[in-house]
């Protein structure tokens, strides 16, 4: 059974590092995000089954979809708008990704291994095609979040405002 201390603790020893040299910071336990311009990359780990179960939801997340102004409520934050869980079929599939077993020190190893090429295989390139509003927005309703159509046109006119005022960078 792991926690998330426990769990980045095993993490420390060469998997931060890992996540680092690919421009991730870490916030809380286990919480990688980087920003490019109005928006965020992150990985937002969830620990199932009382410590024997890790998800990893991937996410580009915008505090201007929340604030028209562009300021943070929350971060991390509490509600992801597009993406979905991290697995070998991710971005065509995000719904019920993989699950990676965590019990021991040894499982956690090897979860990490498989974690670090899906990161690299799959989750950072769908991140560099999320580069515009229209990419953005084109994911908006599309997969796992499903909003109302009022709230889609709110989301598109906060990324939409993200964009103008502050430039992608990479």
């Amino acid at each position: 059974m792991t926690t998330f201390t426990q769990l980045d603790k095993f993490a420390g020893k060469w998997f931060s590092d890992q996540m680092r040299r690919r421009g991730f910071a870490i916030e809380k336990k286990f919480f990688f995000w980087r920003k490019r311009g109005p928006l965020f990359d992150m990985f937002i780990p969830q620990i199932l089954t009382g410590g024997e179960l890790l998800r990893l939801e991937i996410t580009i997340w915008s505090p201007w979809v929340e604030s028209l102004s562009g300021e943070f409520k929350s971060f991390p934050p509490d509600t992801c708008y597009i993406g979905g869980t991290l697995c070998n079929e991710f971005p065509e599939r995000m719904v019920s990704g993989m699950l990676f077993h965590i019990e021991n020190e040894e499982q956690v190893e090897i979860s990490l291994q498989k974690i670090l090429t899906l990161v690299d295989n799959n989750a950072l390139p769908w991140f560099k095609t999320v580069n515009s509003y229209q990419t953005y927005a084109a994911y908006i309703g599309d997969k796992g979040y499903y909003p109302t159509p009022e709230f889609q046109e709110k989301l598109k006119v906060g990324i939409a405002r993200g964009f103008e005022n502050e430039p992608l960078w990479w």
